[in-house]
């Protein structure tokens, strides 16, 4: 679990940086991709800490 929460976040941080430096260069469509994509792992994300939570209050 620890590692798929690692790579989750590592990817947010990639695509939040690839979405910035595409507004900044003025390129609409790929920063529109980068922040589906940051939207994607952020959604996986919250995906595995609902699932961990779940599991949490099944044991007690």
């Amino acid at each position: 679990m620890m590692e798929g929460v690692k790579e989750c976040r590592y990817q947010m941080r990639f695509w939040l940086e690839a979405s910035k430096d595409a507004r900044m260069r003025g390129d609409e469509i790929n920063e529109q991709h980068a922040i589906q994509m940051f939207r994607r792992h952020r959604d996986d994300l919250l995906t595995i800490w609902s699932g961990s939570v779940e599991s949490a209050a099944q044991c007690g």
